[in-house]
């Protein structure tokens, strides 16, 4: 399948979009961060689940209208309904609920580069088994350099592999987690088709909400509500952030760019992911820069620069 913009300037738009979501997904780590592992005494700690759940019902409040808009005046159909309830428990339930469970079993480090390296070679691969696109061995190679560079950066610290406590677990739930999110890029991109990115972003995200919020009241032990309304001041920035920002636009963004670009070619965008998260980690954690970081910066680099070329 071919571009498909209008003018220069829909080209230069749609690039952007990719480019802020990177950007947006990158920082959202840092400012989970403030969430997940707070440093401050007395600040209040959200589990995962419940973080993920707050995160996207704030989000969905923002997409009511439209998608309200779009049932009254009949422009989605039941069919279609069905197809955004599916790609959001695809993409926001189960890719969660995978990608935690992942990192719970593994670490860090094994979590990022099977989540982050996997998803654009898994979705090259899966959009070339559904006969939407045509995947070179030049366009594997591309996406295999990517993956090399991913890897530069989350193995500069030592890891710590075992198979007791649900290793191979934590490894299949990962596997499964970029294969949900290859699924979701490939399945929006052909059914925005008849549906417009803003309803489609809106629709999912909303049955995707709801799904978490289910998840996380299976196990109200683990996941506590009642830590949302202690946030300090800070921790609502990050919260919103995550929500606005990280969420709303950036999903949106991206499926616009969907709606114009190849799935592959937008999904390779994404190993830049912990090249950003690493250099706001460096400025506002304090966290140190190794050569590891510099060198899976290029390759990513590389590897982006050859999938636009072979695009072209």
């Amino acid at each position: 399948m071919q571009e498909t913009f209008d003018t220069p300037a829909s080209r230069v738009l749609t690039y952007a979009g990719v480019w802020f979501a990177v950007l947006a997904w990158g920082t959202s780590f840092v400012a989970a961060r403030f969430l997940l592992h707070p440093e401050k005494p007395g600040q209040a700690t959200l589990s995962p689940l419940v973080l993920a759940a707050a995160r996207f019902s704030i989000a969905s409040l923002f997409f009511v209208v439209p998608l309200a808009r779009a049932l009254l005046h009949r422009q989605i159909t039941r069919r279609d309904l069905l197809r955004m309830v599916v790609l959001g428990q695809l993409t926001f339930s189960l890719y969660f609920w995978l990608q935690y469970t992942g990192v719970q079993q593994t670490n860090a480090s094994i979590s990022s580069i099977l989540v982050v390296g996997l998803i654009p070679v898994v979705t090259a691969l899966l959009a070339q088994l559904l006969g939407k696109e045509r995947l070179s061995w030049m366009t594997l190679s591309a996406l295999l350099l990517g993956f090399v560079g991913v890897a530069f950066i989350v193995f500069q610290k030592p890891l710590s592999i075992s198979l007791a406590s649900g290793f191979l677990l934590g490894v299949f739930c990962l596997v499964g987690n970029a294969f949900a999110f290859a699924a979701y890029s490939t399945l929006s991109k052909r059914w925005m088709q008849r549906i417009s990115p803003l309803v489609m972003t809106g629709g999912t995200m909303m049955s995707g909400a709801v799904g978490l919020v289910l998840l996380s009241l299976l196990d109200p032990l683990s996941n506590q509500w009642s830590e949302v309304v202690q946030l300090d001041t800070v921790q609502w920035i990050a919260l919103l952030f995550l929500s606005v920002v990280c969420s709303v636009i950036a999903y949106f963004a991206y499926n616009s760019a969907l709606s114009k670009i190849e799935a592959s070619r937008a999904a390779v965008y994404i190993y830049f992911e912990p090249v950003v998260a690493v250099l706001f980690g460096v400025t506002l954690l304090g966290e140190p820069l190794s050569w590891q970081v510099v060198v899976g910066a290029l390759s990513i680099a590389g590897s982006v620069a050859i999938v636009n070329l072979i695009k072209r």
